[in-house]
């Protein structure tokens, strides 16, 4: 069989299906536009729908796709079993309206089998088909002529794709025999047959037929355009192509897997003998390596695609594999940041077909450090309370480690883990339990207290009112009025935690791009944890509240007091969020329109409507015009009105899709910036102290996503941190430069690198300053070459005056055996050999770091006749590995 690379099964699958009058669809992004049902694109054909349909007419009847997609409902089987990731790419063909069973069969058997494409061989492949599809049945065995023991009829559960109201169909699915070394009891065909789970059958193919429509009660009625939707998953299609034992063996995942054992210093430590040998058995250093390296080409993406590690939907998805990764990376003996350090490994293994990695590079590298220091400190205040649990017990319930999970981000693994060490229990069964139960609570109420069911019983009988005082305080005595947890009324509450309704509250419930507040309630000088505040439909501020064994019951009077440390930061960087988006107006023009943001103690975060790049020059100017704000030490003013007075008498600005009562609340700047919102906000500009645009990136077609720091610390740390960190790669480049300069020197290089130093540091200078890093590593790029060529040259000239002999065949041959070549200085000399000579055999043998290294030429006029790959496979009885043509071989032995 082929040995396929993962670009080379893609673009085999892509070109075929091209051929077949396909119109090839780009990848879209992880994030589904204008499709509220899903969380994710999570197959091919998710980005297609409108088309399947009939919302948008498709640009083609027959296309085909490669789409990046993102599953996340059992993120605890990636890394245990052989083919389960986080992120997947789905290779898709569909016919829409056109073609059926007949051509869908036979486009999948021709691209599988024919010598032209994948060349699998035809006694690998076996076939299902549902029992009451006849047709496609026939077109198997009939037209296919598949062979009767390749061919098995599947029930309703197994060949039947049906997911309630709307379209369905039969399925038909290819499988691939990898043999019976992974059928250890030699079952064979039958376990297929009977739906057996196995890792001999892999199935690399599904073909839906989608034919009827079902009316939502079983009924079902002929589709009057009947469609085809094709998956083949890519990193199975790999795993096969490079006889992988599992997906994570391929060249998807092993330079992942490489350089996570250079983090850790521990060569070798990825067993691949054991992935292959152990079949069924977890290699817990193996499981380690596969989560990190699927978890961490997941977040790329994500974060590439406009996703930022948060609290919340896909966000909170996106911290918990970055925590997730972080906590398996200690079991490796990693304890400090370094997922980040992966990044370029994934845009190198990925980059060919998703270029825009590149370019998301430093901002995914980034995202994931800051997320992966902040987790670390959540560790730290998690341990904390880790520690007083174990000093207090001899085990740990399931219910104190649930409460160390949602509340902390404590890994239930670390608990465990650190629990062994002293010799204490951890009830990890009583946690599974609970933790599913919280899943199921979690998805009958639609995802999670951010998004619950406005219909729900028990909030469209809540009477009780609530009325928030946060703007003018941030303590207050307040009486508890409802309590409420997995969607039941209570009288009183006592455990865990609960959700809570006060008849007042200066607790801040999240909306408006402001993080909620957290704190505590003082009852009986006991202190209960507040973690979280939302808003219900009838405007309650319902805090979810951690009781820490306490009992809180209605009509108790407790003392709300916001942590002021974090409403402070917030404040500022809320405040700043409106300055920064009034200084987009008047740089960049009116037309700009906030279109979301996010404010919380840790910066700030902004979406605009914008056309095309800002550059440099705008930056800078935007800068300057926050900064004449903050300056100016403008008053803040708040005004209760109508909305007509709003935008009328205050030039207040409304946004998106925000819906607005009768009276609002305008926060106002001067004549600078002037807002609806609810938010807190400080009450003079010059409490923003400053403020430094981070990133600016394109987060889809015409909107754009700004990123800021406020206050003096923050501003100069990253400022710091940025020259820091251009310093050292400069100076990094600079010993590179020095090692080599006395084989060649370039002043040119060396004016580069003092440009650097003699940039002021500033945040204005920032972007200058990068610039002459990509200056600089430009011009050592075109410098390392030229020292490779020289170094090249020095090697090989002492064998160019080589002459050749007359082998057996009378064939002008040289042969060279060295310990000094490496390949690219063999590949020159042979070059050089062959165009001296014209027609001549070129065999050069080098010990090359260890490992014994062969190549091959062959000049035009022979190597017909004489091809070079045929020498080398046959040369001295080595045996050697590798490949190449008739021009060219090469391998080691």
């Amino acid at each position: 069989m082929k040995k396929l690379s993962t670009n080379a099964v893609r673009q085999i699958w892509i070109d075929f299906f091209k051929s077949k009058d396909h119109l090839f669809l780009p990848p879209v992004s992880l994030v589904p536009v204008q499709d509220p049902s899903l969380l994710w694109i999570n197959s091919g054909v998710a980005t297609l729908k409108p088309y399947f349909d009939g919302r948008l007419s498709p640009p083609s009847q027959r296309l085909t796709n490669s789409q990046k997609s993102i599953r996340t409902n059992d993120i605890e089987n990636v890394g245990v079993t052989a083919r389960h990731h986080t992120m997947f790419e789905m290779l898709g063909n569909f016919s829409i309206g056109d073609y059926f069973k007949k051509e869908a069969i036979e486009f999948a058997w021709e691209l599988l089998t024919s010598k032209k494409w994948f060349d699998i061989p035809v006694e690998k492949l076996y076939i299902t088909v549902f029992e009451e599809d006849q047709e496609a049945f026939d077109v198997w065995t009939k037209i296919i002529k598949v062979a009767p023991d390749h061919i098995f009829k599947g029930n309703r559960d197994t060949n039947f794709w049906d997911v309630g109201q709307g379209p369905c169909g039969p399925n038909s699915e290819i499988f691939f025999d990898r043999g019976p070394s992974w059928d250890p009891e030699n079952i064979g065909p039958r376990l297929l047959k009977d739906d057996i789970e196995n890792d001999r059958y892999i199935e690399i193919w599904n073909i839906v037929f989608s034919q009827f429509n079902n009316d939502g009660k079983n009924n079902y009625s002929d589709l009057p355009r009947k469609n085809i939707d094709t998956g083949a998953g890519l990193e199975r299609l790999v795993s096969i192509f490079q006889d992988a034992p599992t997906n994570f063996e391929t060249d998807l995942f092993m330079p992942t897997i490489e350089a996570i054992e250079n983090i850790a210093k521990r060569e070798k430590l990825y067993d691949i003998k054991a992935a292959r040998e152990n079949k069924g058995i977890i290699n817990k250093n193996n499981t380690a390596f596969k989560v990190i390296a699927d978890h961490i080409r997941a977040v790329t993406f994500a974060i590439s695609d406009g996703v930022f590690p948060g609290n919340k939907d896909r966000g909170y998805i996106i911290r918990r594999l970055i925590r997730r990764s972080s906590v398996y990376g200690r079991k490796l003996g990693i304890n400090e940041p370094f997922l980040f350090r992966l990044v370029d490994i994934v845009v190198g293994t990925m980059k060919e077909f998703y270029p825009y990695l590149i370019e998301k590079r430093n901002l995914v590298v980034d995202a994931i450090k800051v997320e992966e220091e902040k987790f670390l400190k959540t560790l730290t205040k998690g341990s904390e309370v880790l520690e007083v649990m174990l000093a207090k017990n001899k085990n740990i319930s399931g219910k104190d480690a649930l409460l160390l999970f949602e509340s902390f981000g404590f890994p239930i693994e670390l608990t465990n883990e650190l629990a062994q060490e002293q010799g204490v229990e951890v009830d990890i069964k009583e946690f599974n339990h609970l933790l599913e139960k919280a899943k199921e609570i979690a998805r009958s109420s639609r995802k999670d207290l951010k998004a619950w069911d406005k219909q729900n019983e028990i909030f469209t009988k809540l009477k009780v009112s609530s009325k928030f005082v946060g703007w003018e305080t941030e303590k207050c005595e307040a009486k508890v009025v409802y309590l409420f947890k997995d969607n039941q009324p209570l009288q009183d509450a006592s455990g865990d935690e609960v959700f809570v309704i006060l008849d007042q509250t200066p607790f801040y419930a999240e909306k408006g791009g402001q993080a909620a507040d957290n704190g505590i309630f003082i009852l009986n000088d006991n202190q209960l944890n507040v973690i979280d505040v939302q808003e219900g439909p009838g405007h309650q501020h319902i805090h979810r509240v951690i009781l820490n064994g306490n009992k809180l019951k209605i009509g108790d009077k407790v003392t709300a007091q916001v942590d002021s440390e974090k409403r402070y930061f917030t404040m500022k960087n809320h405040s700043g969020t409106h300055i920064l988006h009034a200084a987009l107006r008047e740089v960049l023009g009116k037309e700009v329109m906030q279109s979301g943001s996010y404010n919380d103690e840790n910066g700030l975060r902004m979406d605009f409507n914008f056309n095309r790049p800002i550059t440099l020059e705008e930056n800078h100017l935007i800068q300057k015009v926050v900064d004449r704000e903050i300056l100016a030490q403008v008053t803040r003013e708040v005004y209760f009105t109508s909305m007509d007075e709003a935008v009328n008498k205050y030039n207040a600005l409304a946004f998106f899709t925000e819906k607005y009562e009768g009276i609002v609340r305008v926060v106002k700047f001067g004549d600078f910036s002037s807002e609806l919102c609810g938010g807190t906000h400080v009450e003079n500009t010059k409490v923003i102290e400053d403020l430094v645009i981070t990133s600016i990136e394109s987060k889809s077609a015409g909107i754009y996503r700004i990123h800021a720091l406020t206050s003096n610390q923050s501003v100069n740390d990253y400022i710091s941190d940025i020259f820091n960190s251009v310093f050292e790669e400069a100076k990094v480049i600079m010993s590179k430069y020095k090692n080599n300069s006395s084989l060649l020197k370039d002043e040119i290089i060396e004016k580069a690198y003092q440009k650097i130093l003699n940039v002021k540091q500033n945040k204005f200078n920032i972007g200058i300053l990068k610039q002459n890093l990509e200056e600089l590593k430009t011009i050592f790029k075109s410098f390392d070459k030229k020292v490779q060529d020289l170094v090249t040259e020095s090697q090989i000239s002492k064998w160019k005056s080589v002459k050749p002999v007359l082998n057996a065949q009378g064939v002008k041959q040289i042969e060279i055996s060295t310990e000094e070549l490496e390949i690219k200085a063999i590949k020159s000399l042979i070059d050089f050999l062959i165009n001296q000579h014209k027609d001549i055999i070129v065999i050069i043998s080098s010990k090359t770091n260890g490992e014994n290294v062969l190549a091959v030429g062959v000049s035009d006029v022979i190597n017909e006749k004489f091809p070079a790959i045929e020498i080398f496979k046959n040369y001295k009885n080595l045996s050697p590995k590798g490949g190449g043509n008739k021009f060219f071989a090469q391998g080691k032995y």
